[in-house]
Order: structure tokens, then sequence, then C-alpha cells
């Protein structure tokens, strides 16, 4: 391990939350700073890491006016908009790891309005199920390897939020991914059997950010990633919950854009973690 203050590119990835390859893709574009050892290997300030993680954070939440737009496209409920909508910010984007990251940003403006009276609770219904209905159709398109690695999908405890989990299943879809979907309100035993029977290779858990009871989470992290660690099944903690940062065994992701980069980067060495 490097100082408490310089970190090597694996160690700034933990605490960044991220795959290595994303911190090397800031460095390469100058958003990074870094220095090389005589060797030849980066080194990074870990302020400097804070500070861009800070920064990501705060600019996932993307254009404002953007989000509003998206906001008043869903309260609407109009399928043909949406569906165009997707599929016009995946051409612009690039990735469906990126139209994760734009559309989770109008899924927080849209619960912002909703906290502030400027939408109804009916409206917000409205624009939930016409999203993720939208995100359905569009998932059943996306081609699936039949011979593809598994990847576990569930929402922790009694979290009822899912739209997170179908746009992470967008994502894994787009890396040659077959998605087990179990959603939500999924018994912890469950997801258990599955592990030990090594049903799968990748477990995504998410927690939405009214999930804030940080003992629940740590001991579901503990008990979900021991299973996970003794099979080499790799696992993923998302979403805006309380989960431990770094968990016991696997990543904590705060961006689908890092969720893309992640699943990129285990593409390269195979489905293992």
């Amino acid at each position: 391990m490097g100082s408490s203050s310089t970190l090597t590119t694996t160690e700034a990835a933990k605490v960044a939350s991220v795959a290595p390859s994303t911190i090397k893709r800031w460095s390469d574009q100058g958003l990074l700073p870094f220095s090389r050892t005589p060797g030849g290997h980066r080194r990074f300030e870990r302020n400097a890491v804070e500070r861009m993680l800070r920064s990501q954070i705060a600019s996932s939440g993307g254009d404002d006016a953007l989000a509003t737009q998206w906001v008043r496209c869903l309260v609407e409920g109009r399928r043909h908009e949406i569906d165009g909508g997707l599929l016009e910010a995946r051409a612009r984007l690039g990735s469906w790891s990126c139209v994760a990251d734009e559309v989770a940003a109008a899924l927080a403006e849209l619960g912002a309005q909703w906290a502030t009276d400027r939408v109804t609770i009916a409206q917000e219904h409205v624009a939930s199920d016409a999203l993720n209905r939208a995100l359905t159709r569009i998932g059943d398109t996306l081609p699936s390897r039949l011979d593809g690695p598994r990847g576990l999908l569930a929402s922790v405890g009694e979290d009822e939020h899912t739209l997170g989990l179908s746009l992470a299943e967008l994502c894994l879809r787009e890396h040659g991914w077959s998605p087990l979907w179990l959603g939500r309100r999924t018994p912890l035993p469950e997801v258990l059997r599955l592990v030990e029977e090594s049903r799968v290779a990748k477990v995504v858990l998410s927690a939405s950010s009214i999930v804030n009871d940080e003992p629940f989470l740590r001991a579901t992290a503990e008990q979900v990633g021991t299973a996970c660690r003794e099979r080499e099944i790799s696992l993923v903690l998302g979403g805006g919950g309380a989960w431990p940062n770094p968990p016991p065994y696997g990543t904590r992701l705060h961006s689908f854009a890092a969720f893309g980069d992640y699943l990129a980067e285990h593409s390269k060495r195979g489905a293992g973690r």
C-alpha cells in the first residue's frame, strides 16, 4: 500500500469507488493530476482523487434544463417521445451507462419537484411507470448472448425503487451480460442461494437514498460479500443508500458511467471478480 497521501492507480480506484481504467482515463484527459515513479508507474495524491470524486458526483446531476425537459416528458407519459428521447440520448452520449446517468439526474429532479409540490403524486407515478415501461421495451431489443455470463439484479430490504436496477440492466446488456432480474423485496436468503449455487457471475445490489440504515446495509454487504468471495463472484453495490465505502468485499459505485467502466474492465479480464 502507498502512504496515506500518495496512491497507486489501484488504490486511487478504491478510494473513488471506480475501476482502475476510469482513474487512467481521468488522468489521460488531464482531469486528475499524477506523477510518475522512476519505474514509470502513476502516483496520485489522495486529496486530488477525493476532489475529483466530489466533482464527478456533483456533475452527475447533469444540466438542470435537460433534467427538467426529461421530467416534463415523463410526467406527460408520452410513449413515443420517451422512447425517442432515450434512443436520441444513446446516439448523443455513446453508451447506455451515460444515458443512465442523464436519466438518473432527471429522476432526482422529479423527486425534488414532487417534494416541493411542483408535480403531483399521480404525475410522479405516471412518470415512473412510463419510464419503467420504456426501459423494458428498449432492454428487450438489446441482444443477449445465450452463453453470456449472468448478472443478478436486486433491491435490498424493503426498497421499492427499481428504476435504478432497470438502468443497470441496460448497462449489463450492452456489455454482453444476461440479467437475472429479482427486483424489489427479494429475500436475502434467495440471493445467497443463487450465489451459493454459482448460478450467477456477478451480483448487483441496489439501495436507494431512502435506505439510510447503515448497520443493515453493512450486514447485507458482509453476508453477500462473504458468499461471493468464496465463489469468486463479483459484487457491485449501487444507488444512493448508506452502503459501507469501501465495502468488505466487492465494489461500491456512485454512477452508471463508473459502472460502465467497471463492466468494460471486467469484460477484458473475464467474468470473474
